[in-house]
């Protein structure tokens, strides 16, 4: 009742100064099959050179760009959590992959192992910049490797000070190592001491990040700053050394009653020229568009999240694992489904109405993009789609039974009208559009009449 409105697996785009409208809303991208597993549990993926690699509970698969069966590694990658992923320059690039419950493994073409030098201990991180990996450890403790090299002297180590707290993650940031722990940030530069841990401490934020896998941005192929969410349960944006809260208070709340926070994700990724930043734990998924800064949530069918998990980018794609089955997923704005189910997004309006009077709701008239049918297409939803439109005078406690109405086959344009939609109580009323079938979609605007009740 408190809202101003919702939209889900859907987005804002502006039209610019001379559209209809200042904006528009668009469907959110679907989820097209490029590879499939015998494997369970998605773990996160990467691509080096001409080959990627996506962990899955207990193993490794790796594909070429043209997708299709994974080939299993042999070897074992323990676990079952998300796994941080970290390559380095060498003439053939050494891969890393960090379980942060169960340590560091190596991947090579063809198989896993564990990791090759034992002075790696039991690291909760790890990433490459400048020339090191550096991997992290609940406390406090880094340690670097040498050049592009997976030996490791332990005297090349550091440790994060400026709080006691616990060291989640290590990740670069251009030439800036950010280690970030449970009540602080901190900022590392490289020294020119060349002598033991290659960089040295320039600068502490007094916020930290909520758990390990709340931190993200920093991924090759993003670009547009790096995000987290903090321990004081708000989502950030990283500004030089400080932070800006970009959260509204709804997301908040969520943050704060999620039970386990170790199931909140923060991660990455770019459609139709969007960067989005995914948060999202087991019962809940919220998008933040990096470019026009708003929010919109997510929800894939039959499910209160989406099902999407852990994208990244690899073959001028962003991917996307599925926690609803181990296939590996193209993030694809001309694919109208998420692994074969419907794709549907839904606008809810905010109260509309003569408080405290009410009124009778005359007419409601809907501008959204028609004649966007398929003729070749599938029947009916594809050559004469429609939408679905609800009210709800308790402001959406419940719904009416839809209004369904034509948006058109291929180049024709109906007009999309409701008359006589009855009477609204003192609180006003709600409006829902709901769109499933699999065309392009996008709601431009609409006039809502009502006769106000003057008692």
């Amino acid at each position: 009742q408190e809202s101003g409105g919702r939209l889900i697996n859907c987005f804002v785009e502006s039209l610019g100064e001379t559209g209809p409208s200042k904006f528009k809303v668009i469907r959110c991208p679907g989820m097209l099959e490029f590879g499939t597993t015998n494997e369970a549990t998605w773990r996160g993926g990467i691509q080096v050179g001409s080959l990627m690699y996506g962990a899955f509970n207990g193993k490794v698969n790796k594909w070429t760009s043209s997708g299709g069966a994974g080939t299993d590694l042999t070897g074992s990658l323990t676990g079952a959590d998300p796994v941080i992923w970290a390559f380095n320059n060498a003439s053939t690039p050494d891969l890393v992959a960090v379980s942060p419950d169960n340590g560091a493994f190596v991947v090579s073409t063809t198989a896993v192992s564990a990791y090759p030098d034992a002075d790696v201990g039991s690291p909760n991180s790890v990433c490459f910049i400048s020339g090191y990996f550096i991997f992290s450890r609940g406390n406090g403790s880094m340690v670097a490797t040498g050049l592009n090299s997976t030996s490791i002297n332990t005297l090349d180590t550091a440790t994060a000070e400026s709080k006691p707290d616990t060291l989640y993650r290590v990740l670069p940031r251009g030439k800036t190592l950010i280690a970030a722990g449970s009540e602080s940030i901190e900022f590392w530069e490289l020294n020119s001491e060349g002598i033991g841990f290659p960089f040295s401490p320039v600068s502490t934020h007094e916020r930290g990040i909520i758990h390990r896998y709340a931190i993200a941005g920093h991924e090759a192929g993003f670009g547009y700053g790096i995000y987290f969410v903090a321990d004081d349960f708000s989502v950030r944006k990283l500004d030089g050394y400080s932070s800006s809260k970009i959260s509204p208070p709804d997301l908040d709340r969520l943050i704060q009653d999620v039970t386990d926070k170790e199931d909140i994700q923060v991660s990455v990724y770019i459609s139709q020229g969007h960067p989005f930043v995914v948060v999202q734990c087991d019962d809940w998924t919220w998008e933040y568009d990096a470019g026009l800064e708003r929010w919109h949530e997510r929800k894939s069918y039959n499910l209160t999240r989406w099902k999407g998990s852990l994208p990244f980018k690899a073959f001028d794609k962003w991917m996307v694992g599925n926690t609803e089955n181990a296939n590996l997923f193209e993030i694809s704005s001309v694919t109208r489904f998420e692994d074969s189910e419907p794709l549907a997004d839904e606008v809810i309006t905010g109260p509309m109405g003569n408080f405290p009077y009410g009124a009778r709701v005359n007419r409601l008239d809907l501008f959204v993009a028609a004649g966007v049918g398929i003729a070749s297409g599938t029947e009916p939803i594809q050559t004469d789609p429609t939408i679905d439109i609800f009210i709800s005078k308790d402001l959406g406690l419940s719904w009416s039974s839809p209004w369904r109405r034509s948006i058109g086959p291929q180049g024709l344009s109906p007009r999309i009208t409701i008359f006589n939609m009855g009477l609204c109580k003192a609180k006003g009323v709600k409006l829902k559009f709901r769109m499933s079938d699999p065309v392009h979609h996008a709601t431009i605007g609409g006039s809502f009449e009502a006769t106000p009740l003057v008692i």
